[in-house]
């Protein structure tokens, strides 16, 4: 049987049409897949910074928490003469120390040491499974020749010391025994300079990084690593803490690429690791280098996030095969329009082709045939629904990473920016000032008798009032100024659009006297006021960190005086 010029003609195109629907598929399935890829990396290193910043979030908690226990009264009082109420004052802070690893579920103790006595243990509540005790008499030990006692004992008041994270050995230590755990301490100073002793509070690690990846997608994995590459955080447990075995498991034996890491000649990677132990089943992987935050260098490490890369793929699957679907349609069309008119079926096989090949390198679909009622109209359309699947995906990807960023910089109970959020903002209005030689001020807010409320009706009420606070505030302050949540029931507000000093008094009267609105809680009414501390820029300081604690300062002079009050700090 001979083959004529139509057959033949029609042939030839039909496998000309079936060859270029396969290439295009093909690449624009390529172009998607590294687009997926890229799209993944991304993510998983915006919630690298996103986790890195909620562990930098910890630290600082941590650190209040140190701070505030240093400078109390009865801290100082049961380090100084002995006195006939030193007992009431041990109850006092023992009180305090249970309300606060109450509050605070990955403490696992907190403790008063003496720099006396060989560092004997003078106040110490610990926690035991779901119980917090106190360990009183004999119990107490001396615990002086421990870094994390000596070394405080050396620093200036206000001053945060990090240890090592290890694995705690410590006799008598209930539920920290044999659990990863950092220590923070912070010395305790008298008004004439002298160091009488040191806080000391131990982080549950584990229960601390359990939490933050409770909030990451299932299929994440979290490392974590000492400055020497140690793991300390591996979804393999038996991988981490070798070093306490006499062993060495490094980070960059099982990633190489991060030994640039750990040499400090790179602060961040992204990669794909897809040999060694990671060969049967490939990951892409990012870690960052986690600073120390205190003058201990050993506190240094380095933090990841991993995916399996098999899950990134499978994202393509869908895609995969509906490229498929297109490219079997488009071969199929092609030849029987081949048969047909050569012709006829070039042309707009030509112009899908052209326009594929637009929307591989970045381009949306322009100029298909959507409307014809053929089978060209149909993979017109078909091209279509795929452009829409592909840009859903990224959508979503994108609508991920925002919505991570945000809650990085906002508290997530009032929608207030957070500590973060207003410390950039205040350096910024600080930059300002300088450049201008204009006056701005800081207002550090807290509520009166908040514990009442959450003893009397719940912490849902709690929470009820501290957004009724916020937005109270911000009902009453200018858009241009800055009112966030730093933290429990502390607020603050920046005012940093030329406000005069004779008109701060009338703004913080304005702020307290909005509080006087009848505010009701399922049918109970609430009384809320406020106590506040006002700093002037540049009287009071030329830094965020010292306009915040000359405001905090004052505020716990107005609220030690009388409450329900305002009042300035002293020029310095």
């Amino acid at each position: 049987m001979k083959w004529g010029l139509a057959t033949r003609l029609g042939s030839v195109l039909a496998l000309v049409s079936l060859l270029m629907a396969g290439m295009t598929g093909l690449y624009a399935f390529q172009v998607a897949r590294d687009l997926l890829v890229q799209a993944t990396k991304d993510e998983l290193m915006t919630a690298t910074q996103v986790v890195g910043r909620r562990i930098r979030d910890v630290h600082l908690d941590a650190s209040r928490d140190l701070h505030m226990l240093s400078r109390h009264p009865a801290s100082l009082a049961l380090l100084q003469n002995p006195s006939p109420q030193q007992a009431t004052q041990a109850d006092q802070l023992a009180t305090l120390f249970e309300l606060i690893m109450a509050a605070n579920p990955g403490y696992f103790q907190i403790r008063l040491i003496s720099a006396s006595d060989s560092g004997l243990e003078r106040v110490r509540v610990d926690r035991d499974g779901q119980q917090l005790l106190r360990i009183e008499g004999d119990d107490l030990q001396e615990k002086g020749h421990y870094p994390y006692v000596s070394d405080p004992l050396q620093m200036p008041a206000g001053s945060t010391y990090q240890s090592r994270t290890v694995i705690n050995h410590e006799r008598g230590a209930h539920a920290g025994l044999g659990q990863p755990t950092v220590l923070l301490a912070s010395p305790v100073v008298n008004a004439q300079g002298q160091t009488l002793g040191v806080i000391v509070i131990n982080i549950d690690l584990k229960g601390a990084f359990s939490r933050l990846a409770a909030d990451l997608p299932a299929e994440f994995q979290l490392y974590l690593a000492n400055r020497d590459g140690d793991f300390l955080i591996h979804p393999d447990n038996t991988r981490t803490f070798g070093f306490d075995t006499g062993r060495r498991v490094l980070l960059q034996d099982e990633f190489p690429p991060t030994r640039d890491l750990v040499a400090r000649r790179v602060d961040q990677l992204v990669f794909e690791a897809d040999s060694g132990e990671h060969a049967t089943e490939p990951v892409i992987a990012t870690f960052t280098a986690n600073r120390a935050r205190s003058d201990n260098p050993d506190a240094a490490g380095f933090l990841g996030l991993a995916q399996p890369r098999s899950n990134v793929l499978q994202r393509s699957h869908a895609l995969g095969l509906t490229i498929l679907q297109i490219a079997s349609v488009l071969g199929l069309v092609g030849f029987a329009l081949a048969l047909l008119l050569a012709r006829w079926v070039t042309r707009p096989l030509n112009t899908m082709s052209n326009a594929v090949a637009r929307f591989s390198i970045g381009h949306p679909i322009l100029g298909l045939p959507l409307t014809r009622q053929d089978e060209i109209g149909q993979l017109a359309r078909s091209f279509e629904q795929m452009q829409q699947q592909i840009h859903q995906q990224f959508t979503e990807l994108q609508a991920n990473r925002q919505e991570l960023e945000h809650l990085a910089r906002h508290d997530p109970l009032t929608g207030l920016p957070n500590r973060r959020l207003f410390i950039e903002r205040l350096d910024n209005a600080l930059a300002r000032a300088k450049r201008t030689q204009t006056q701005l001020a800081v207002m550090f807010i807290d509520m009166d008798h908040f514990k009442t409320i959450n003893d009397q009706w719940g912490h849902e009420a709690g929470d009820a009032a501290l957004q009724w606070v916020a937005q109270r505030l911000l009902e009453h302050t200018r858009e241009t100024d800055t009112v966030a949540r730093l933290g429990g029931d502390e607020f603050v507000v920046l005012l940093d659009n030329q406000v005069q000093t004779e008109q701060l008094a009338g703004v913080a009267q304005k702020l307290i006297d909005s509080m006087r609105e009848p505010w009701f809680f399922n049918g109970h009414l609430c009384q809320i006021q406020l106590s506040m501390g006002i700093s002037l820029y540049p009287q009071n300081g030329d830094t965020a960190d010292a306009l915040l604690n000359s405001a905090d300062n004052a505020m716990y002079r107005v609220k030690s005086a009388s409450r329900n009050n305002f009042g300035f700090a002293p020029e310095g």
